[in-house]
């Protein structure tokens, strides 16, 4: 069987996990755009990267524009497209494999309703009632977390539904890992900030790899995004990471929806779609995901694609030292057994957009793995 592309190593010495780390395999595909016009490099990025097609797409087409100087006003339909994929995604991971890993049973029937009618919307009365749709599963799911304000902290933490169960099969310290010193969530950087964040004004390929701010790691996501919605902060402040970032993902699931249902319109500052012209003449689009901020970069030689550089979330998660293998930390001193466990949960929280493998092995056989 191939192995999956992400793989979470803990090694294991005496009986007792000694260590973890993040080996990502999964190969660069942005230099396979080159050469192609921009739309059919918007259509083979959306077909490259399927289980994030629609972002893919609407990130390259938007660096493109940005790149010739003519960068496209906010584009309502586009947003909107984003906002449907995001919400399908949350669902895939609330509904399939959060009960998978919590031994519940997963939700197939429920998730093919409500991926059907999301990837069915086609205009803004469509979204708008799939947006209501997802507004009932949150409040079926986890009560509270569809509290726009924020006030309802004591409804918050009460929990509930199908995630409030997933919450009550985390182990109770799952998430404390180094609550002194966490990695801090990714600011809300425009395209432009992170393009005066760049080192040399490009992603290059160590970049692509391992992403920074000034030489500083940072974790993309739901997290990064709802840290202080009451439900969130209040796992947050009892150094429950893992259960803050599945609460984080109902949070975000339910302002998703809202957005769906109220409409997005080309003055709406919340669009999830964002790009800036590149100092050398090229172009950065910002794309906000379901797994956090997706970044695009390219330079155009004449009507083809000349560079292109990916930047996505995975790698801001699963880079060295970053948020995976920093929280992981925790498993040291565990049994094999339960550090599995655990990491699989906080792969998951985290969420990556390849296929993972959690293995154990002893210290030998990582050395001449």
């Amino acid at each position: 069987m191939t192995p999956a592309p992400l793989q979470l190593i803990a090694r294991c010495a005496a009986g007792r996990i000694t260590g973890v780390s993040a080996r990502n395999g999964r190969p660069f595909a942005a230099a396979l755009l080159c050469g192609h016009a921009p739309e059919r490099a918007a259509d083979m990025a959306g077909a490259l990267f399927s289980l994030c097609g629609v972002a893919q797409r609407q990130a390259v087409l938007a660096a493109c524009a940005a790149a010739r100087g003519t960068a496209r006003p906010v584009d309502a339909a586009a947003g909107r497209a984003v906002l449907l994929e995001s919400a399908q995604w949350d669902l895939w991971r609330l509904l399939l494999d959060w009960p998978a890993w919590a031994g519940l049973p997963p939700e197939r029937a429920r998730f093919t309703a409500l991926h059907r009618a999301l990837g069915q919307a086609a205009d803004a009365r469509s979204a708008a009632a799939c947006g209501q749709m997802v507004l009932d599963f949150v409040a079926e799911a986890l009560p509270g977390a569809d509290d726009g304000a924020g006030s309802s902290s004591v409804r918050c933490e009460a929990g509930g539904g199908l995630v409030g169960r997933i919450l009550a099969a985390l182990p109770s310290d799952a998430s404390n890992a180094a609550a002194d010193a966490p990695v801090a969530g990714l600011p809300p950087l425009s395209a432009a900030g992170f393009v005066a964040a760049l080192p040399h004004d490009w992603p290059d390929a160590a970049f692509c790899r391992s992403p920074h701010l000034s030489g500083r790691v940072y974790e993309t996501g739901a997290l990064a995004r709802h840290a202080g919605h009451p439900f969130v902060a209040g796992r947050l402040a009892r150094g429950e990471r893992i259960a803050a970032r599945l609460a984080a993902r109902v949070v975000a699931l339910a302002a998703c929806g809202r957005r769906l249902r109220d409409g997005v319109s080309e003055a709406d500052d919340g669009v999830p779609i964002d790009a800036t012209p590149l100092p050398d003449g090229g172009g950065l689009a910002k794309v906000e995901t379901a797994r956090g901020v997706l970044l695009h970069a390219v330079r155009l030689d004449g009507a083809r694609v000349a560079d292109y550089a990916i930047v996505a979330p995975t790698e801001w998660n699963f880079r060295p030292l970053g948020a995976f293998e920093h929280e992981a930390a925790a498993c040291v001193g565990l049994a094999p057994d339960a550090a599995r466990r655990r990491l699989e949960a906080l792969a998951l929280a985290l969420d990556p957009c390849v296929s993972f493998d959690v293995r154990v092995h002893t210290d030998e056989e990582v050395i001449h793995a």
